[in-house]
């Protein structure tokens, strides 16, 4: 069984050790130590890395009570059973997953304080990390997420002692534990004097946690969203937040230079450039709409309404400016206003697009489907489509085809 260092002492970083195997684990070099200062991964914590003898450690695997140090080596080094190596374990890695997983405990003691939230799980992500929790969304808006906030952040900056070590039977007994032991009694316990029986919170763990709560640095709760029957929080702690916050600047940086105000402005501009968005889409959909129809008028009128006495309208439309489709159902809906059987294609980057449509009601004939009739003619484009009976479109690659798939739908829908 090999010595977990990493449990008595998290601030332990190199170590030396013996060599007791080396094996293969997914075709790399696997080492198992006598001792070792690298927390695998397990318990929701994600593994450590940095080095043996040099060689980088890519992975840290437990299997079946046994920790596997997996190497960045196409060959395993000339180690033979009872050599010593060194081994390094990454400073700024451990001390960001310590961060972030006591950051957890703490968080998840400050939802069931203020909430009566209780955490179901837990993940520490390589950018943001999330904990599960079995209330509803709804309870955790913005007012609620900050008090719980400003609850974990208190805990932080009060300096509190932190023990970690396995309790007796008894001691367990004694303890509010937020959640049972699944295995073995080693308990993260933050102690408080202020506190009832003076202790904040304790949770069964196998994870790394600092000595005192300060070394966590800051929690910060980013959003919350809905989870199964429960609720999602994401968060991020330590030296993540002030990279968050170096970021979110950068960004409100650029947002204002981009909208020309100050930083504080920026949300009131934001709102004004989209309400302004808003109100010229509109403007371009109602030209876009009188443009359709006055195209549906001329082709109502024009030579194209010969066809079956002038119910139908066959023809291949140029799209002003791209956007076939749009145009294509546009122009339609003119001409079933007026009465008309569209029957209309376009080409656009060699696509070909088909629309086709009919006056709703039993009056104008023929009476074919139009979702019929398009799979039909979309398929001679070796593309697909569909629709209702009064309206259909569908587009393929095979935009040389468009004409004759519009002869072949009007000589179809002509004998109908």
């Amino acid at each position: 069984m090999t010595a977990r260092l990493y449990l008595d002492d998290p601030e332990r970083l190199e170590f030396d050790t013996t060599v007791r195997a080396v094996r293969h684990v997914g075709g790399r070099p696997a080492v198992l130590l006598e001792a070792t200062a690298f927390h695998p991964e397990g318990g929701g914590q994600p593994a450590d890395r940095g080095d043996l003898g040099g060689v980088p450690v890519v992975d840290v695997l437990e299997v079946e009570g046994e920790i596997l140090h997996l190497l960045d080596a196409a060959a395993p080094p000339a180690w033979p059973e009872g050599a010593v190596v060194h081994g390094r374990v990454d400073r700024a890695r451990r001390r960001d997953l310590l961060q972030q997983h006591h950051g957890q405990h703490l968080l998840s003691a400050a939802f069931e304080a203020v909430l009566g939230a209780s955490t179901v799980s837990f993940h520490l992500g390589a950018e943001t990390c999330t904990i599960d929790l079995d209330a509803p969304v709804g309870r955790l808006d913005a007012a609620a997420l900050r008090a719980v906030e400003a609850r974990a952040g208190e805990l932080v900056f009060r300096d509190l002692p932190v023990e970690v070590r396995d309790f007796t039977p008894a001691e367990l007994a004694a303890l509010p534990l937020r959640k049972e032991a699944m295995k073995g009694s080693r308990v993260v316990v933050v102690r408080d004097t202020a506190a009832p029986g003076g202790v904040v919170d304790a949770s069964p763990c196998g994870g790394t946690h600092p000595g005192r709560t300060g070394e966590v640095g800051a929690i910060a709760i980013l959003r919350a969203s809905k989870w199964g029957g429960g609720a999602r929080v994401e968060f991020v702690c330590g030296a993540r937040v002030v990279r968050r916050l170096a970021e979110a600047e950068s960004s409100l940086a650029r947002a204002a230079e981009a909208l020309r105000c100050s930083p504080g402005e920026v949300a009131a501009a934001a709102a004004r450039a989209a309400e302004d968005l808003s109100a010229r889409r509109k403007e371009a959909e109602r030209l876009a709409a009188a443009l359709a129809d006055g195209e549906a008028e001329r082709l109502a009128a024009g030579p194209a309404a010969a066809e079956a006495g002038g119910t139908v309208i066959r023809a291949v439309l140029v799209p002003p400016g791209g956007g076939a489709a749009a145009w294509l159902r546009g122009v339609a809906a003119g001409l079933t206003a007026r009465g008309k059987v569209a029957l209309l294609g376009a080409v656009e980057d060699g696509r070909g697009y088909l629309c086709f449509a009919k006056p709703k009601g039993t009056g104008v004939p023929p009476g074919a489907p139009m979702g019929d009739l398009l799979r039909e003619a979309v398929a001679q484009l070796g593309g697909k489509g569909g629709g209702a009976p009064d309206l259909a479109q569908g587009g393929g690659p095979g935009g040389g085809k468009v004409e004759a798939a519009l002869d072949a739908a009007v000589a179809r829908l002509l004998l109908t």
